[in-house]
Order: C-alpha cells, then structure tokens, then sequence
C-alpha cells in the first residue's frame, strides 16, 4: 500500500466498500437456541489458513446476554487460540464485560493484540485495559458531550489508540476531527500516530478480491478526501 500522506484508519466498520476484513462468531450470534459455531469456526480458520483475513472479530463479551456467557465464553476462547496459531489481532465487542475480558487476558497471556472497539468506557477502564496492552477503538460516541469517552478519551495514550464508524452514519473524518480538538492534537499528527499503530500491527494483509462471509467486518484505510487508497 503506497501512501503520499497518513491515511483516515476506520479500524472497524460494516461498510463493504474494499478493506480489510475481519471475521469472527459475534456474541449476540448465540442468542438463537439453535445456533451452532461449528460451521462458522471452521469457515473462520479456512479464511484464517488462506490468508484473507487481516483480523479476527468481532468476537467477544456481551453480559446484557447472560444467558448465553458460558458459549460466548468458550467460543471467545477459541478465538484467541486461532489468533495466537495464525498471529491476528483480536477485534473485540465488550458490554459490561471489562472484567472478564481481564481475567481472560491474565490467563492467556497473548501475544496478539486485542483490540476493544466502540470503546466508550471511563479513565479507570482506560488504565485497566491499557496496563494490560488492550488497543481501544473510539467511534461516533465521541461526538456526543454527554458520552463518558469524551471525557476518558484523554487518559489513552496515543499509541494504544484507533477510531472507526462501526455502524454509524457518520464518516471517520468527523471522529478525528472531533478527537483532534478534544486532545489538543493537530488533525495530521493525530492521523500519523494512528496510522503507525495499524501499520506496527500489520493490519495490510488483505487482499483485493477476496469473497468475505455475511457478518464479516473491516479495517479500511482512507486518505484525506476519504477515498480508498489501495
């Protein structure tokens, strides 16, 4: 990937406009009694051992679905084991679970980064996760005065930070712009440290063309204008 400048990095996004994709079970998946992960487990290490995924995700912890812990638990499990076999990061969905996601971490010891998106949490779940080398993606959460991230957003060291636009209608230039003025960054420098996080975690290995699976994600990089560059 040739760049003339510091591209806008959307870490994750369901937009389907050429990226580099992610794939992996999410935990609301489980909701459905009849839901197996086999099938998906395997077409995930498929992807994984052709080499067409840049990340794996989103997977993860969501405790406003109790019911479902236990798989969400174990399937997690097996998500950082394949991330660690074929050295991805770990894109992650978290709701009230920054705990579990702890200890699971502790026990686990990866050697892959684990990479918190839609983080909205406040400075003492900022400290937890980054002492333990957590990346937290912020989105258009930040463009909201009552949300807690635009407060925290401060306490996260910048080389542990990303942004993205999830499911929001809003563009990733928004969300720099808006993170820019809140840290008191200019907008270029704030690109530059961003995307030297995607580029030390190796997140380029996708290739054009590559037929992804419904419910994959992507990591897309764009240029000033927001136009995809690769």
């Amino acid at each position: 990937m040739i760049q003339e400048d510091f591209p806008f990095i959307d870490i994750h996004t369901h937009r389907q406009v050429g990226c580099f994709t992610s794939y992996g079970i999410h935990p609301w998946w489980f909701d459905d009694p009849a839901y197996h992960p086999d099938n998906d487990l395997r077409l995930l290490e498929r992807l994984l051992r052709e080499d067409k995924l840049a990340a794996i995700g989103e997977t993860g912890i969501d405790k406003l679905h109790p019911e479902t812990l236990a798989l969400q638990i174990e399937s997690f499990e097996k998500h950082i084991a394949l991330s660690e076999t074929y050295q991805k990061p770990l894109i992650l969905h978290n709701v009230k679970g920054t705990e579990t996601l702890l200890q699971l971490h502790k026990k686990h010891k990866p050697g892959q980064a684990w990479i918190i998106h839609g983080f909205n949490g406040n400075e003492n779940e900022v400290r937890q996760l980054v002492s333990q080398g957590f990346y937290l993606s912020v989105g258009a959460s930040l463009l909201y005065e009552n949300r807690k991230i635009t407060k925290s957003i401060k306490s996260i060291p910048l080389d542990y930070l990303f942004f993205e636009t999830d499911t929001a209608g809003n563009s990733i230039g928004e969300i720099y712009q808006k993170a820019a003025m809140l840290l008191d960054l200019p907008l270029a420098q704030l690109k530059e440290r961003i995307f030297a996080n995607f580029a030390r975690l190796q997140l380029t290995t996708w290739k054009p063309g590559t037929d992804v699976p419904d419910g994959s994600s992507g990591t897309m990089a764009l240029s000033n204008r927001e136009r995809i560059t690769f």
